[in-house]
């Protein structure tokens, strides 16, 4: 990447930073880690989830214990305020980045629309 490129991405991430969407998802998380059960489930959720991902990117399916016990975490996460609120301020961030990349790529689509 060249230089001003380089300027101009290390420019836009400080601008993400600073940005609401950010400061509201870190206060989010921050809260989440602060109760511990709940943050605990956020946790064994992650975990559950990336092992699915490995074992389907490899071509396993997964067993009926794994879709169950996912199945479960996933239902103790939703009855969480804490998570919820992480999740929509999560939803917020990627909306932003979304318009973000849609900005960054629109000549490239221009490009190939012509």
């Amino acid at each position: 990447m060249n230089e001003k490129m380089t300027a101009t991405v290390n420019q836009l991430q400080t601008e993400l930073i600073a940005s609401d969407e950010f400061t509201e998802i870190q206060q989010a998380y921050d809260n989440l880690k602060g109760n511990l059960d709940d943050y605990k489930v956020f946790n064994d959720f992650q975990q559950a989830q990336q092992a699915l991902q490995q074992k389907q990117m490899q071509g396993v399916q997964p067993t009926q214990d794994e879709i169950s016990n996912i199945q479960a975490i996933a239902g103790k996460m939703r009855e969480s305020q804490l998570i919820s609120a992480l999740m929509t301020k999560e939803k917020a961030l990627s909306e932003l980045l979304s318009d973000i990349n849609e900005t960054v790529t629109k000549p490239i689509s221009d490009l190939y629309r012509s």
